[in-house]
Parts: structure tokens; C-alpha cells; sequence
């Protein structure tokens, strides 16, 4: 039945899509708290809830307290009822998700992009993932959504194309017609947006939902990203500017960044720039691990600096000290401009202590001026699977949500 609520204009069927929203966000609610979100009479409400029952889309938690009469029913979605994929294509990786309605993870699988991995070698990796799951998991073809496919590097949105790509170690992604081999490889219906925004996209409908209706994801890796969620919505840009907070100044006599300006946030607290001060410092004459066990110091990469990090090396420490300062800086920018109610911090540096701990720190001192902001600023829990969640939770919204 949910393949039905696209493009319907039967009364019927919007209100059945309207409650099962509200069941998905709210569950376990009961039939009172939707009659009075909705509007419709108890008896109208109950009778649509029985046929979304009987469609198999939801049903009775048992957990409804009864206040000395009958107990009330608490309705929850049924979270096999259908299934996603999620996919995150990156220079690094790709990963694939088998994902049920409440976004858990049922399966994984993940491709180490090499130079074999060109656009096409990928998308059948992806496509043969999808033909295994649906054989090892008894995934009838009605049972199976469609496909998110989120992505860091520039896209055509209305056209499903990856427009320039960035850092992949094979040809065959410039131009690549993602949307449209994928359904031909599948059959199945294929979704492509901005990964960071749907990394923002799975954090709030995972943990925020209910109780906020603005959210900020920001990223620190290769570069410095955020996504936006504002009054319950993805905030998506034609001019692929997700990348705009790493070029938030914030020392205008600062290091010259990529972009031409001085000062940026992306020259100072993204994994190449924390790379390149580590490197200066050495030359410097700072005492690093990293000086003993590389002959060529140019030949330092990041990760080198993160397995330093985690054997405590007091010069990778102060950097990714001083880097996590410069975030909180521009993350309290951004905060003042968005007012988001909650900020989630996710990227490579997240599972780093340090770092998000001195960046937020930094970020909640500069708001001390607001004292009765209830803004909260959280690490992401699920740090490595969340766009390729967020890509599943897209399709699911495509067929459940408005707008």
C-alpha cells in the first residue's frame, strides 16, 4: 500500500497516509492523541487505523496503560512491512545498507574503492548486493521501496547525474547517470541527493524527531560540510553549496585556503589541513612520533596523524587541539545564523574525544551570552552508516511525507 500514496488524489488514501506519518513519528500513539492531530472523529480514525492494520503497515504495541477501563491501543509501524536501500558512494568506499522501515540496519556490505572501481563496476556491485538480499531475506518485490544513493560530490538532483567527480581513484563517474542505470540494473526506483544532508536527514528522523523540528549536522573530514533540517525538512540548494561552512571565515588574516580566501575553516580544521600543520610543525622542530617512523616527512598522510592521535602524540594532540578550536568557532557562527535546537557532530574526527569535545566546549562558551538557549550539541552514534541511512530514509519519506 505505501507505493499507493504517490500521486494519489483519493481522500481515501491521503488520510491513510496522513495517519501512518503520524504513527511513524509518534508510535506508540493512541487513537485519541491522533483523532485530536488530525481532526477526524474517533470512530473515522479507528476504522482507518484497522485498514492500515489489516494492510499489515501497523499495529498494537501493547504497551497502552489503562486508567481503570479497557486499555487503550498504541499503534507503531511495522517495520518489515517493506524495505529500503541505503547506498553512500565515496572515493574511500561504498557502502550498501539493507535497511527495515525504522531504519535498522538488517544488512551490510561495503566495496574499498580501488582502480578497478570505475562508475559502472560500482553500480553493479550495488545492483548485485540488492538481487543477493532479495534472495537471503525472502524480499518479495513489492516489499522493496527503492534504492537512496546519497553522494559528497557535485549532482544534477532532477536528473540523477553525478556532475563532477572528485578524488575517485577509477574513470567512468564524470557525467555518470547514476539514477537511471541503477533502475535499469534493478528495476527498482532509485533516489540521489547530497549526502551530508542526508546524514542530517537520518539523525533527526533516528533520535530527534519527536521533540525538535531543527537540526545542524556538521561534518569534518577530507572537507568541512553541514545539512540542514528545518521545520521537520531536508534544506536542499540547487547550487550545491553544502560545502559553504568550511569556507566560513574565521581569521581574516588567517592560512590561504583552496577556495583563494584567507582564513577559512576548511584551512584549519579539515583532515588535510590538520595533516599539513602537523607537517610544518615537524619541519619546525616539534618533537613528533611521526619524525622517527617516516624518513620523507612529506610522505605523512592523515591517517599516519590519526594512528598517532590514538597513541596519544603530544604534537598530533595540540593540533587537533588548536583544529578543534577553530571548528567550535565556526560551528558557534553557524549556530547564531540557524538556530538549529540541536546540532549533531559527525566525520572521521568524531570518534576523536578530543576534538568534539574542545569544538563543543568552544561552541556552547560563545553562546553563554543566551543563557535560556536550550540548543544541545550531540556526537553522532552511528558515525559510519548514517548517509547510507539517511539515503534509505529519503525513499521512505518520498512515499510517506508531503512536500
Amino acid at each position: 500500500m505505501l507505493k499507493q500514496f504517490i500521486g494519489s488524489t483519493s481522500p481515501k488514501l491521503k488520510n491513510l497516509k496522513l495517519l501512518y506519518s503520524l504513527v511513524r513519528k509518534l508510535g506508540p500513539v493512541s487513537i485519541h492523541t491522533l483523532a485530536e492531530m488530525t481532526g477526524y472523529k474517533s470512530v473515522t480514525c479507528a476504522r482507518l487505523l484497522e485498514e492500515l492494520v489489516q494492510e499489515g503497515l501497523i499495529y498494537d504495541s501493547g504497551i497502552g496503560e489503562s486508567s481503570g477501563g479497557r486499555r487503550p491501543l498504541m499503534y507503531v509501524i511495522q517495520p518489515t512491512a517493506c524495505y529500503l536501500i541505503g547506498v553512500e558512494i565515496t572515493s574511500l568506499y561504498t557502502t550498501v545498507l539493507l535497511l527495515d522501515l525504522k531504519l535498522n540496519i538488517l544488512d551490510t556490505a561495503k566495496l574499498q574503492m580501488d582502480a578497478h572501481c570505475t562508475g559502472e563496476y560500482t553500480l553493479n556491485f550495488i545492483a548485485d548486493c540488492v538481487r543477493n538480499w532479495r534472495v537471503s531475506h525472502t524480499i518479495h518485490d513489492e516489499q522493496l521501496l527503492g534504492i537512496g544513493v546519497g553522494v559528497l560530490d557535485p549532482i544534477d538532483r532532477e536528473q540523477g547525474i553525478l556532475c563532477k567527480a572528485n578524488l575517485f581513484p577509477a574513470d567512468g563517474w564524470d557525467g555518470l547517470p547514476i539514477t537511471e542505470k541503477l533502475e535499469q540494473l534493478t528495476n527498482i526506483r532509485v533516489l540521489l541527493d547530497n549526502g551530508t544532508q542526508l546524514a542530517a536527514l537520518a539523525e533527526y528522523r533516528i533520535h530527534h524527531w519527536k521533540e525538535s523540528g531543527s537540526l545542524v549536522f556538521v561534518s569534518s573530514d577530507i572537507g568541512i560540510r553541514c545539512g540542514t533540517i528545518v521545520q521537520g525538512r531536508m534544506v536542499s540548494s540547487s547550487t550545491e553549496m553544502d560545502d559553504s561552512f568550511g569556507h566560513m571565515i574565521v581569521d581574516i588574516h588567517g592560512h590561504r585556503c583552496s577556495c583563494g580566501s584567507y582564513g577559512c575553516l576548511q584551512a584549519y580544521s579539515s583532515l588535510p589541513a590538520i595533516r599539513d600543520e602537523v607537517v610544518r610543525r615537524i619541519k619546525r622542530g616539534h618533537v613528533s612520533m611521526l619524525h622517527h617512523e617516516h624518513q620523507n616527512i612529506e610522505e605523512i598522510g592523515f591517517h599516519h596523524v590519526l594512528d598517532a592521535l590514538e597513541r596519544e602524540d603530544p604534537l598530533c594532540l595540540e593540533v587537533i587541539r588548536d583544529a578543534a578550536y577553530y571548528f567550535g568557532i565556526g560551528l558557534s557562527n553557524l549556530i547564531f545564523m540557524l538556530r538549529p535546537d540541536v546540532v549533531i557532530f559527525g566525520g572521521t574526527l568524531v570518534p576523536k574525544p578530543l576534538f568534539y569535545e574542545v569544538a563543543s566546549a568552544t561552541a556552547q562558551s560563545r553562546l553563554r551570552h543566551y543563557p535560556n538557549s536550550r540548543m544541545q550539541i550531540h556526537p553522532s552514534t552511528e558515525a559510519y552508516d548514517i548517509v547510507a541511512q539517511g539515503a534509505g530514509c529519503m525513499v521512505l519519506d518520498y512515499f510517506t511525507e508531503e512536500g
